[in-house]
Order: structure tokens, then C-alpha cells, then sequence
């Protein structure tokens, strides 16, 4: 099966829990839901950004689609309740969102960005829980403990990883 209806490059994709769909971003400036069974994109589902998507992700639970991107001078971050439709902004980062991660519970969002500092947001009430963390360079990826009580990031280079305790 090809999928196709991006206008530029895949950034990212993940696939929800039932494996039944998956999420993209890309270049072009939207994330697509794409039905797989069927073999094409579910057009209700795509959002637009104003700029490029970098990173998606889908929540364990199939119940929270995020995604993030932007450029050297802004950062756009949001997340997307799929059974209502809400529609969640988290604004703190002031360039481009590298990379993200949901914690196991579905109940937590880690955000790293070019601005070389990471921030964990709560889902529910898309409020800033813990953060930002200063990184000593741009941030390449975020990872939750199984737990949720530990966050390990990674700089952008990959010469070092950072630990820090996540206080919600």
C-alpha cells in the first residue's frame, strides 16, 4: 500500500493503538490521518499549520493526537482530542519543536525544541506542569520513564544525555 496526498516531505508519522490508522506531518504544513484499511487519508482529520510539522505522535490510548513544529523563530504545539475534536495550543517555545512523547498514563506531554530548553504540559488541562528545562544544546529527542517520573533528553548532536525529575 502507498499513501499518498502530502504536497512536500514526511517528517514523521506513529500509529494509533488499534493500528487500524496512523498520523503524519510534514513539509507541506499539515498532519494527515490516514485510514488504513482503506488506504486514504481520513480528510476530516487534517490540520493545518502555518508551518512545517516536524514530529507526531498518538497517545497509547488512541485518545490524543499531538504534533509539533515551526521554524527558527516560532514553535507551534497542539494536540487533538480525536473523539470531540478539541483542540489543545501549549505556547512557551520560542522555535521549532524537534520532538515529543506521551507518558504511559496518556496524562503528560513532553516537548523539546530548538530553543534548547523542554517542557512537560498536561494533556487534560493543556497547562505547563514542568519547565522549562535548560538543555546545554538543541534538544533531539525526549523520552518518559516507564513510571512517568524521570525524563531523559537527549541534545540534538547526541553527545550527551540529560535526566531530570519530573515534577507534576
Amino acid at each position: 500500500m502507498i499513501l499518498k496526498g502530502h504536497g512536500e516531505w514526511i517528517a514523521s508519522m506513529s500509529y494509533f493503538p488499534d493500528g487500524q490508522r496512523m498520523i503524519s506531518g510534514s513539509d507541506d504544513c499539515t498532519s494527515r490521518q490516514w485510514d488504513l484499511k482503506a488506504g486514504k487519508e481520513i480528510e476530516a482529520a487534517r490540520y493545518v499549520f502555518k508551518r512545517m510539522v516536524w514530529v507526531v505522535a498518538v497517545s497509547r490510548n488512541g485518545r490524543w493526537v499531538v504534533a509539533g513544529g515551526g521554524d527558527l523563530e516560532s514553535a507551534e504545539l497542539k494536540a487533538y482530542e480525536v473523539e470531540t475534536g478539541i483542540v489543545r495550543t501549549f505556547e512557551g517555545h520560542s522555535c521549532e519543536i524537534t520532538c515529543i512523547d506521551i507518558s504511559m498514563d496518556n496524562t503528560l506531554l513532553a516537548s523539546g525544541s530548538d530553543d534548547e530548553t523542554t517542557r512537560i504540559w498536561n494533556l487534560d488541562t493543556g497547562k505547563l506542569v514542568a519547565g522549562p528545562f535548560e538543555s546545554i544544546d538543541l534538544v533531539g529527542a525526549v523520552r518518559f520513564s516507564t513510571d512517568s517520573k524521570k525524563l531523559a533528553v537527549k541534545s540534538s548532536v547526541g553527545m550527551c544525555l540529560e535526566i531530570w525529575d519530573v515534577q507534576s
